[in-house]
């Protein structure tokens, strides 16, 4: 009987320092996600990043990006697809006042590592600046009759970050059109 005291003690003290450590980091966790999330805004805007509202829509969440005076500059759109080669993407896209993108940071992926990272590379996301869902533009690969050139040996999931954007426009047009 003793030794079921004993491990019974060791169990509530160890659970109760698990709890107290716990509620320990939760705020640091938070603010140091936070301050991730800034940083990609920086990273992803064409401009200084001075004022951040931020709002949560049907799960998505919205960083309006303001001014001085107040006027919106741009929306930080966190976006995703389940189209990706080893499944979820996601991406933080920045989109212009009139609808255009600026530039995305692909912010999770579990794609095959050499090949996934390409999703972020200079070539492959210039050709999304300035596009938007406005006629002209095809969202597809050009495999598939598109407009985008697919990364070599990856074009499923160049195909799954047209979906994430294509997806974050359109909660763009939906909430701010």
């Amino acid at each position: 009987m003793r030794p079921v005291v004993v491990l019974s003690l060791i169990c509530l003290v160890a659970a109760t320092l698990l709890a107290g450590v716990n509620q320990l980091t939760i705020e640091p966790i938070k603010g140091a996600e936070k301050q991730l999330k800034m940083d990609a805004l920086a990273e992803i805007f064409p401009f200084k990043v001075e004022t951040v509202k931020i709002s949560e829509e049907n799960e998505t969440v919205y960083y309006e990006l303001l001014d001085g005076s107040g006027t919106l500059k741009g929306v930080g759109i966190e976006t995703f697809t389940n189209l990706g080669y080893s499944g979820r993407i996601n991406v933080l896209l920045a989109v212009s006042p009139e609808g255009t993108i600026y530039n995305y940071k692909v912010v999770y992926t579990k794609e095959t590592p050499g090949l996934g990272s390409k999703l972020s590379s200079p070539k492959f996301k210039e050709q999304f600046k300035g596009k938007s869902m406005a006629p002209g533009f095809v969202w597809k690969v050009k495999k598939d009759q598109g407009d985008v050139d697919a990364i070599t040996a990856a074009t499923i999931s160049s195909r799954a970050i047209i979906d994430a954007l294509v997806r974050g426009l359109n909660l763009y047009e939906k909430k701010y059109k």
